[in-house]
C-alpha cells in the first residue's frame, strides 16, 4: 500500500472497530485506579488535563449524560467531591483481581459487558450514522425477518435525519397502542424487543406512592430509603438532633446481602481448613495475609507467578524460591482458599466504603440526586399512576426471576433469547401505558425529555458523506479522514502489516454480522411459530456485542493452575468452571459463561500490531476532540 492510497471502506470500518473497542475497554477498566480519576478532567475534576486519562468516556459524558434532565442540575461538588471521593476510597481498598482469584471476577464481567455495549455508542458518536435515505412509503411485514431488520435501519435514519422523533412524541401522547404508530415504528419495536435482554421492598414503596401530595410522597420515599437505623434516629423523631451515623435502608440491604454471602464463604473456608488435604496452618495464614497485602506486594508476586510459570498460591508460599511444595490436591485447595479469602475481604471493604464511611457520601449523593430530580418526580407523580406502575414493574420482575430460576430436578433448560422475547412482549403494554400517561398529562415533562432526546440523537448526525461499499459498511464516517491521517504517519512496511491484520479483521466482522443477522431472523421466525406451538425453541443469541463480551471475558488473564505453565485465560475450561461456582459453593448453570446451544466459536484474529502502531495516536486524536461538541 502506498502512502497516498486510501483505506477501503471495509478496512476503515475494521480499523475504527478495533481502535474504539480497545480504547473504551481500557478506559472503563482504568476507572478503578485513583490516578485515572485524578486526570479525568471535568466533571470529575474541575480543570481539564492535556493528558486526559479517559477522553472517549469524557466525550460520551458530554454528549449523552451531563445533559440528562435532572442530572444537568447537579452541582459540581456532586462529581468532584462525592463521586471522586467514593472512587478513590474504593481504589484505596485494593479490591481483588481476576488473576489472583482464578476466576473472571465481577468487576471484569461488568466492565467488559459495559464496554461491549458502549463501544457501539462511541462509534456512532464519533463517526455518525450512515446517510442512507430509506425508500418513501416503505412497507414492513413484521412476520418477515428481513423487513424487521430493514425497518430498524430505516427507523434510526428517520430518527436522526428526519422528523420521526417528533411524530413519535406526538403519537405517544395521543395513544398507548403500538398499532396506532407508523409501520416503521411497529416493525422497529419488534427488533428492539429482541435486542433488549426480592430485596426491593415493593409493598412499602407501593404504599408510599399512593400518597396524593407529591412533596409528601417524595419525602416518604427518601425517608424510606435513607432513614438512619439507630437510636439517634428514634430520638430525633421526638425532637432530638439527627445523626449522620448508622445505615439507611439501602445501606442495610447492601450490608445484609454482602454479609450473608460472607457467611457462606466462611463456611467454605472452614470446610477447606478441616480437609485432610488442606495446606498447613502456616500456609493458610500466608494465603490469608496475601488478601490484605499492599497492591505493590501483590503485584510483585503476580510477576513472580508469570516469570516462573507457577500459580499465585505457589508464588505466595514459595518465599524466595520458586519450587513447588504442594501436591496437586493440596494445591487445588490452596487456590480455592485464596480465592475465598479474597472474596471475603472484597465484601468487607465494599461494606466499609458504601455503608460505614464518614462522612456518608452514599446518602449525601442520593439526597443530592433526589433534590435535582424533584421537579421531574413531581411532574411524573401528577401525570402517571405510579402505584400501578410499581405493581406492573413487580409483575415483570417476578416473571423475570421465575424465568431465570433453573429447577435441576425437573431438567429445566437454560432460558433462551426467545423466552426473554416472550417475557418482554407480555409486559410491553404496561410500558406503553406509562409513556402515554407521562406524555399526555405531563406537558413539561414531555418537553424536557423531547428536547434532550432531540439533542442526543443529533450527536449521531454525520457531517461527511461516506459512500457505502455494501450494506452496513460505511468506512468510519466522520472519523475516516482521521484514521487515514494515522495510517499516513507510519512507515510503508508497517502499513503492510496493519493492512494484513485489518483485512482479516474485516472478514471476521463480516462473518460475525452475518451470523448475528441469521440468528436474529431465526428468532423472529421461531417467535411467530411459537405463538401456535409453545414448545418451539430456538438457540443462539443475536447481537454482536454478546460475542465481543464473551471474547473479552475469555481473554481475561488468570493465574496458572496447580499444574503450572503460562497464565490461563477466562476461556479455559477450568477457569469457566471456577467462575460458575456461586458463593455457597454450588454450581448453577450460567448463560454468560456457557456456550449457547448450537453456537460455534467465532474467534477474532490478532490485531496486536494495529493497536501497537495506531492505538496511541488514536488516543491523542480523541484528546483533541474532547471539547468539541456537535451542534
Amino acid at each position: 500500500m502506498s502512502a497516498g492510497k486510501s483505506l477501503t471502506s471495509e478496512q476503515s470500518h475494521a480499523l475504527f472497530d478495533v481502535l474504539t473497542s480497545h480504547e473504551i475497554l481500557t478506559e472503563i477498566e482504568s476507572l478503578k485506579h485513583s490516578e485515572t480519576i485524578a486526570t479525568f478532567g471535568p466533571p470529575l475534576q474541575p480543570t481539564l488535563s492535556h493528558e486526559a486519562s479517559s477522553p472517549l468516556l469524557r466525550i460520551l459524558l458530554q454528549s449523552f449524560i451531563l445533559d440528562l434532565p435532572g442530572l444537568c442540575n447537579v452541582g459540581t461538588h456532586f462529581w468532584t467531591d462525592s463521586i471522586c471521593t467514593l472512587a478513590t476510597a474504593l481504589d484505596s481498598r485494593n479490591l481483588s483481581e481476576s488473576y489472583d482469584k482464578g476466576t473472571v471476577g465481577i468487576r471484569r464481567t461488568l466492565s467488559t459487558a459495559t464496554a461491549s455495549i458502549v463501544e457501539s455508542v462511541a462509534r456512532g458518536r464519533l463517526g455518525g450514522y450512515p446517510k442512507q435515505e430509506p425508500k418513501k412509503d416503505a412497507t414492513y411485514d413484521k412476520a418477515n425477518p428481513d423487513d424487521v431488520v430493514r425497518a430498524w435501519d430505516d427507523f434510526l435514519h428517520r430518527i436522526i435525519y428526519g422528523d420521526l422523533l417528533d411524530s413519535m412524541f406526538i403519537k405517544a401522547a395521543e395513544t398507548d397502542k403500538l398499532s396506532d404508530h407508523e409501520p416503521v415504528v411497529q416493525a422497529a419495536h419488534e427488533y428492539a424487543v429482541i435486542m433488549l435482554h426480592r430485596l426491593t421492598p415493593y409493598f412499602l414503596v407501593k404504599q408510599t406512592l399512593k400518597v396524593g401530595n407529591a412533596a409528601t410522597m417524595l419525602n416518604g420515599m427518601v425517608q424510606l430509603l435513607l432513614a438512619k437505623m439507630n437510636l439517634s434516629t428514634i430520638t430525633s423523631w421526638f425532637g432530638g438532633q439527627a445523626s449522620d451515623s448508622g445505615m439507611n435502608l439501602l445501606q442495610q440491604i447492601i450490608s445484609q446481602v454482602l454479609s450473608a454471602e460472607n457467611a457462606e464463604l466462611r463456611k467454605r473456608a472452614k470446610a477447606i481448613e478441616q480437609s485432610h488435604d488442606a495446606p498447613n496452618e502456616s500456609q493458610m495464614e500466608q494465603l490469608r495475609g496475601y488478601a490484605s497485602d499492599t497492591a505493590q506486594a501483590q503485584g510483585e508476586l503476580r510477576i513472580k507467578s508469570r516469570i516462573h510459570s507457577i500459580s499465585i498460591a505457589e508464588a505466595i508460599l514459595a518465599g524466595e524460591t520458586a519450587t513447588n511444595s504442594l501436591d496437586k490436591s493440596c494445591h487445588k485447595l490452596a487456590l480455592d482458599y485464596l480465592s475465598i479469602q479474597l472474596a471475603i475481604r472484597d465484601r468487607e471493604k465494599l461494606v466499609e466504603v458504601l455503608c460505614h464511611q464518614q462522612p456518608d457520601l452514599v446518602t449525601t449523593s442520593i439526597r443530592e440526586l433526589v433534590k435535582v430530580y424533584e421537579p421531574i418526580i413531581r411532574a411524573l407523580h401528577n401525570a402517571v399512576d405510579l402505584a400501578s406502575g410499581v405493581t406492573d414493574a413487580q409483575a415483570f420482575v417476578d416473571d423475570l426471576i421465575n424465568l431465570s430460576l433453573l429447577d435441576k430436578t425437573k431438567g429445566s433448560d437454560i432460558p433462551t433469547v426467545q423466552d426473554f422475547v416472550h417475557l418482554l412482549q407480555k409486559h410491553q403494554g404496561s410500558s406503553h401505558v406509562f409513556i402515554h400517561q407521562a406524555l399526555k398529562n405531563g406537558k413539561e415533562l414531555s418537553e424536557w425529555y423531547h428536547e434532550y432526546t432531540r439533542k442526543a440523537v443529533g450527536q449521531y448526525k454525520q457531517n461527511s458523506q461516506i459512500e457505502l461499499s455494501r450494506v452496513h459498511v460505511a468506512a468510519a464516517g466522520d472519523c475516516t479522514a482521521m484514521l487515514e491521517k494515522l495510517m499516513a504517519a507510519i512507515s510503508g512496511d508497517e502499513r503492510h502489516i496493519v493492512i494484513d491484520e485489518l483485512d482479516r479483521y474485516a472478514a471476521f466482522l463480516e462473518s460475525l454480522a452475518g451470523k448475528s443477522t441469521h440468528q436474529m431472523q431465526h428468532i423472529i421466525r421461531a417467535s411467530l411459530a411459537s405463538d401456535n406451538n409453545k414448545d418451539t425453541k430456538t438457540d443462539g443469541n443475536p447481537g454482536m456485542f454478546l460475542y465481543k463480551w464473551q471474547h473479552h471475558m475469555d481473554q481475561t488473564t488468570v493465574t496458572p493452575g496447580p499444574e503450572g505453565g503460562p497464565p490461563r485465560t477466562g476461556g479455559t475450561d477450568s477457569v469457566k468452571d471456577a467462575t460458575a461456582v456461586d458463593v455457597d459453593g454450588s454450581k448453577p448453570a450460567s448463560a454468560i459463561h456457557e456456550k449457547a446451544r448450537g453456537e460455534e466459536d467465532v474467534k477474532p484474529p490478532d490485531v496486536g500490531n494495529v493497536l501497537r502502531l495506531l492505538g496511541p495516536g488514536f488516543k491523542e486524536e480523541l484528546r483533541r476532540m474532547v471539547d468539541i461538541k456537535k451542534g
